[in-house]
């Protein structure tokens, strides 16, 4: 109960008051997560992968609702979240874990 309740502290103080999160977003720790499907809040819509672990990076490529990625690191960026090192089709970059569901859960 003590990790929840600092968990969910941390989160208050790190996450901007205005931040929007992604469908797929929970208190789970990601670190060790190696797969997963981007799952965007609408089916026709795409996810960023970007150069840096945070949205002020450029925006290498777009990826579809519903693809599958491998990770292979993550790091938490100034914006307060969660982003995971992915490679697409021979492109590096990074990925909002919150807008990633674990294989079991994506459909």
């Amino acid at each position: 109960m003590k990790v929840l309740t600092a968990t969910a502290l941390l989160f208050a103080i790190v996450l901007p008051a205005t931040a929007q999160v992604g469908p797929a977003y929970s208190n789970r720790v990601t670190k060790n997560l190696t797969y997963g499907n981007v799952c965007t809040a609408q089916g026709s819509s795409s996810l960023s992968i970007r150069s840096g672990p945070g949205k002020s990076y450029r925006v290498l490529k777009q990826v579809s609702n519903g693809t599958g990625l491998s990770f292979n690191g993550s790091q938490y960026g100034k914006d307060g979240f969660q982003w995971l090192r992915t490679s697409s089709n021979g492109r590096r970059g990074w990925v909002r874990s919150d807008y990633i569901c674990e294989p079991e859960c994506a459909g």
